[in-house]
């Protein structure tokens, strides 16, 4: 996807229904985690898809930092569908020794291939390991699901008459894809449990 600020090809009724989109899903994001401190815009001009990607810090009342889409429920996949799902992706405070740039830039990559490729955002959805993933995290396969450990409220933001969505994108080892493929997200999530790294852990072993 190319890079933009821009909105020129929506109409006037399509701007401001994204900007009560943000408005909501902001205020909530917000609301859980305070202010963020980059965004980053990735747009397709030719099929009116404008996905925000906000940064969240971890701070004095969380160790844990956040990347979440704004507007990703809006874009269309080629055949027409709304992907219909905001995204959240929880990351230790340290980013797993990456930049928020590079994390921005995994993120957006991640996000062209769902909506180009995904046929629905149903969780829970595993992604095999890819090399676009960050160069030191261990855990370079995906696992889209359901939030864990997040607040009831961001599990379906009212926008309107619509409830939207916000999955939490996991990043997952070569092993953990195989425990989820061969017996599920429960035992994953069992075994998660009795970890001793963290699930927001991206150097996991």
């Amino acid at each position: 996807m190319d890079v933009n600020f821009g909105m020129e090809w929506f109409s006037r009724d399509e701007k401001f229904s994204f900007d009560v989109r943000r408005s909501i899903i902001l205020g909530h994001y917000m609301h859980e985690w305070g202010m963020p401190e980059h965004r980053v815009i990735t747009v397709k001009a030719s099929r009116k898809i404008h996905v925000e990607i906000y940064y969240f810090p971890a701070g004095k009342n969380s160790k844990v930092s956040r990347f979440a889409t704004v507007g990703l429920s809006m874009a269309r996949r080629p055949s027409g569908a709304l992907v219909s799902a905001e995204w959240m992706l929880a990351l230790t405070s340290d980013l797993g020794g990456e930049s928020s740039d590079r994390v921005f830039s995994y993120v957006v990559d991640l996000i062209a291939h769902h909506i180009e490729n995904a046929a629905s955002s149903t969780p829970p959805i595993v992604m095999a390991e890819s090399e676009i993933a960050p160069a030191k995290w261990s855990s370079k396969a995906l696992l889209i699901d359901e939030l864990r450990g997040e607040s009831e409220s961001l599990e379906g933001i009212a926008v309107g008459s619509e409830s939207v969505p916000v999955l939490w994108v996991i990043p997952i080892n070569s092993r953990e894809v195989d425990i989820i493929n061969r017996e599920g997200v429960e035992k994953f999530d069992e075994i998660i449990e009795k970890s001793i790294y963290s699930i927001v852990d991206p150097q996991r072993i």
